[in-house]
């Protein structure tokens, strides 16, 4: 399983066989289409996918309804045959921006595609009824786990499945200084020691470069140095890692 950082934000690309997994794809160098006073981000390169790595996608996983997630020119970007997994939310506004693409629900009996068995968890407060993580795992028995804003350590621990290698926040981010967003460095390492994982690759990296007028509601804690002599660390668009 080779698992790919693909942009500096937190799409990735999982790949097996030649079978490719898409989890939040944002493949334009603007986030949001609009001029939009809210919320923007811009940069210079759109991902450090290759047109061949993109052809090879046959699912794309979309783990929550926001536009960092869902990113809807992006989605338009990839073959209609391609299959994509999510919520019921998100289906709904889908099919409203007329994604001609085959869409399957989530359910808690989990699924499989191709060499890969998906299984379903509710993300962490605040985000337990708007977004999941999961475990994706080959054939080969290798297991990443993937959360794109804050773990719920009390039902990992209840699960009691372990993973190689996972996805997660490492960058804090907070809501008004009080609702947690984004797990800071600290709360990561907990999340990967209490998954038995050998690497940490960081999600949603870069908070700070978000612009607009949310900016003035949120609050982040940017990790410029993290280091760890427990775990091999992956926090740069490109990074990967083979599992």
């Amino acid at each position: 399983m080779r698992v790919v950082k693909a942009d500096d934000y937190q799409t990735w690309f999982i790949e097996e066989d030649d079978y490719g997994v898409l989890i939040d794809p944002w493949l334009d160098k603007k986030l949001n289409p609009s001029n939009s006073v809210l919320l923007q981000r811009e940069r210079n390169e759109a991902s450090s996918l290759s047109q061949d790595e993109l052809d090879k996608v046959k699912i794309v996983i979309i783990t929550a309804p926001f536009i960092d997630h869902l990113h809807i020119p992006s989605i338009k970007k990839l073959n209609k045959k391609v299959k994509i997994v999510t919520t019921k939310k998100v289906k709904k506004i889908l099919i409203k921006n007329q994604i001609e693409n085959p869409i399957c629900c989530i359910n808690n009996q989990g699924m499989e595609f191709g060499p890969f068995k998906l299984s379903i968890f509710p993300a962490g407060f605040p985000y337990s009824w708007t977004a999941f993580c999961f475990f994706l795992e080959n054939n080969e028995g290798k297991v990443l786990f993937h959360e794109g804003h804050t773990a719920n350590f009390n039902a990992l621990k209840r699960i009691g499945k372990k993973c190689d290698t996972v996805l997660i926040t490492l960058d804090e981010v907070k809501f008004l200084g009080l609702i947690t967003l984004s797990m800071d460095f600290k709360e990561g390492l907990r999340i990967a020691s209490l998954l038995g994982a050998k690497q940490i690759m960081a999600t949603g990296t870069q908070p700070n470069e978000v612009k607009g007028l949310i900016k003035y509601f949120l609050s982040t804690n940017q990790g410029h140095e993290l280091k760890s002599n427990e775990f091999d660390l992956y926090t740069k668009k490109g990074d990967e890692v083979l599992l």
